[in-house]
């Protein structure tokens, strides 16, 4: 690898644009199909991203000490909000932070991450998936074509 020609390179995202039929009644005025712009994460996004599945477990076990057991219906509706049930995969949590990290442009809140998940989960793995891909391909040096750019179809109808 030629060491001395990558620290003098300065880059920038990849981006995709994927199409998500499945969310077509969330289209933009005038577009037949929603179309979600995302892009890759950087390091430091990946790193918060792995550390949110840390941070997920600690911070149930705080909400849970906090009320007690005087107002269970809280703490559930509070973990629930969160993506914090007792039946999310830490895979789930590590995605949720991917997808929080990786739209461009209008990112979404954590709640509204848990929402698709739980109300459209094949269009939240579709667009997870394509954000992780796009981090995998690295970042793209500047003067160099954004190969990933084209829009992919979602695999839901």
């Amino acid at each position: 690898m030629d060491f001395d020609k990558f620290k003098i390179t300065d880059f920038e995202r990849r981006t995709a644009t994927v199409k998500m039929p499945a969310l077509t009644a969330f289209a933009d005025e005038g577009k037949d199909v929603c179309e979600i712009e995302v892009q890759a994460l950087t390091g430091e996004e990946v790193a918060r991203a792995r550390e949110r599945v840390k941070q997920n477990a600690g911070l149930k076990e705080i909400i849970e000490k906090f009320a007690g057991d005087n107002i269970p219906d809280l703490v559930e509706a509070m973990k629930e909000k969160l993506g914090m049930t007792d039946s999310v995969t830490a895979d789930a949590v590590y995605r949720i932070a991917v997808l929080e990290f990786g739209i461009v442009g209008n990112p979404l809140p954590q709640d509204q991450c848990v929402k698709m998940f739980n109300h459209a989960p094949e269009a939240f793995y579709s667009l997870t998936d394509k954000i992780l891909e796009l981090t995998g391909l690295g970042s793209v040096p500047l003067g160099e074509p954004n190969a990933s750019g084209e829009i992919q179809e979602s695999a839901t109808p």
